[in-house]
């Protein structure tokens, strides 16, 4: 058995459980954490483990646990939100240029697409990010559309690949209604690897939410985001340098997490078809 889906692939169990664990935290944040926009005066810069805070706190006084677990929240929702909007968009355009007869379709979406990939992905989001109100939903749209090129490329490659071969061309002679040979031989197809790329760009979200927050393009203050947290610890690197590696570990654990995954994903499902 192929060790990318050999259960004693510790590698992805313990990526699986890193996700799993920010998700319950996330979710169960309002039963678990006070409130992250408490501010305590009395208990300013509190170094962790001290004072009764395991995390400590910021230089308002306020829980970074409880903050960290709230910004957790964010951009589990900024990553998986923009990822399903990118598949919303990128996928059916894909295919609608796949099967295009005529070509003319098929050569114009992929005039806009090149023309967007053209650009690199951090600059296209700010850009978009600066034309449109800041804020947590604005965030998930852009990179929502800044992700849609990646997955139409992926879905037109491998719909132009099904439509070539025998049992499409049989239900193509059969006169199968257009609808539902999508339905059945399509999209089942299309769908593992464009849940992979789907789960890389997640990670790739998470780093360019939290950037664009620092930038203060994405969630605003006072609401809790790696971002923010990493941006408020800039003036105290020298002296509370856990500020800063704090949420800095957070995203990159959990990105390497949705990465990780994608790529056994990725490898199980090459040693399936081999």
């Amino acid at each position: 058995m192929s060790d990318s889906i050999n259960p004693k692939s510790y590698g992805a169990w313990i990526a699986g459980a890193v996700l799993i664990l920010f998700s319950a935290a996330a979710i169960l944040a309002d039963l678990l954490f006070i409130d992250p926009l408490t501010q305590q005066l009395d208990h300013v810069l509190a170094k962790p483990l001290q004072q009764g805070f395991l995390l400590g706190t910021d230089h308002l006084g306020r829980d970074i646990l409880s903050r960290l677990m709230y910004g957790g929240r964010t951009s589990l929702l900024v990553s998986l939100g923009s990822s399903g909007i990118a598949i919303m968009i990128g996928a059916p355009l894909g295919m609608i240029a796949a099967i295009d007869k005529h070509r003319g379709i098929d050569r114009a979406l992929q005039l806009i697409n090149d023309s967007i990939l053209a650009f690199p992905t951090i600059l296209l989001a700010i850009a978009v990010a600066a034309v449109f109100q800041t804020g947590r939903s604005q965030v998930m749209w852009t990179l929502g559309v800044v992700f849609s090129p990646v997955l139409f490329r992926i879905t037109r490659s491998e719909a132009r690949k099904i439509i070539h071969r025998e049992y499409y061309l049989v239900s193509q002679l059969l006169q199968t209604p257009r609808l539902i040979r999508t339905i059945l031989h399509l999209i089942p197809n299309i769908a593992p690897p464009v849940l992979i790329q789907s789960a890389s760009l997640a990670a790739i979200a998470i780093g360019t939410e939290a950037a664009l927050s620092f930038l203060g393009l994405g969630a605003q203050p006072p609401e809790p985001s790696w971002g923010l947290m990493l941006s408020d610890s800039r003036r105290y690197l020298s002296t509370h340098v856990h500020l800063s590696l704090i949420p800095g570990i957070a995203a990159g654990l959990l990105a390497f997490s949705f990465q990780y995954l994608s790529d056994q994903m990725a490898a199980a499902v090459t040693a399936l078809e081999e």
